[in-house]
């Protein structure tokens, strides 16, 4: 990870934290060997048997911690995403997609810590370079561009917290909240939903996923790209349409 800080030079004046002989690189290690419910400044300077004080000096608090650790686990899922020169713009938002919502899901629990700053974003900022270029050349203009991978990134942020709550809880959520609400209820009232919920169908594997990146893409088309037309029309007679 890039906030690892270089030993100082032969003859620096050493701080607490070189002093104690860790850096920030080794503070994250160590509190990331941690349960994230158990991270606390002291907790981390015991595990590397140094002062507190040398802990807070790479870290203010317990928060900004937990927000490095998350960066950690975010970065090492993304380091290696690219986006091959010759794919799509479809086939671009799908490569994004997957990787952004697997490097989320890789923070876990430390996710909700994972702010939608800089220090996060900048490590997809090629690939999002890669597909606006692809967008435009497709045709959609620059604010259709933006709204699609606003859409995109939103998408992938829905999805992973539902399969990190899933991971963490061991509980599927709606298919709870849902058969609760219809049962001791008049059945012929609520036929589709208890038919439904009793099916089992989980809206929280990879293949929903995978069908939300399709409805974006095929969405995409109708509604943003100029000249795009299901019934066949084309040219000026079509115009694009933008959601209010």
């Amino acid at each position: 990870m890039d906030v690892t800080e270089r030993t100082a030079p032969s003859g620096a004046r050493r701080t607490r934290g070189r002093r104690a002989g860790i850096d920030l690189a080794r503070i994250i290690e160590a509190a990331r060997s941690l349960d994230a419910e158990a991270v606390t400044m002291q907790a981390v300077a015991n595990k590397l048997g140094v002062d507190r004080k040398a802990v807070h000096h790479y870290v203010s608090d317990r928060e900004s911690l937990l927000k490095l650790m998350a960066l950690d686990a975010f970065a090492e899922r993304s380091a290696t995403v690219e986006i091959p020169e010759e794919a799509s713009w479809q086939e671009a938002c799908r490569t994004y997609a997957a990787a952004f919502t697997d490097s989320l899901i890789a923070a876990g629990v430390l996710a909700d810590h994972l702010m939608p700053d800089e220090s996060l974003y900048a490590r997809f900022v090629e690939q999002v370079e890669a597909i606006a270029k692809k967008l435009g050349q497709a045709g959609f203009d620059d604010e259709a561009a933006v709204r699609c991978l606003a859409l995109l990134t939103n998408l992938c942020w829905a999805y992973a917290r539902d399969v990190i709550h899933v991971a963490h809880s061991g509980e599927r959520l709606r298919p709870r909240l849902t058969r609760q609400l219809v049962e001791g209820r008049d059945p012929e009232a609520f036929e589709n939903l208890a038919r439904i919920v009793e099916r089992g169908i989980d809206t929280y594997d990879r293949a929903q996923l995978e069908l939300s990146i399709e409805v974006f893409i095929r969405g995409s088309e109708t509604v943003l790209l100029p000249h795009h037309d299901p019934s066949g029309t084309t040219g000026a007679e079509a115009q694009p349409r933008v959601c209010p």
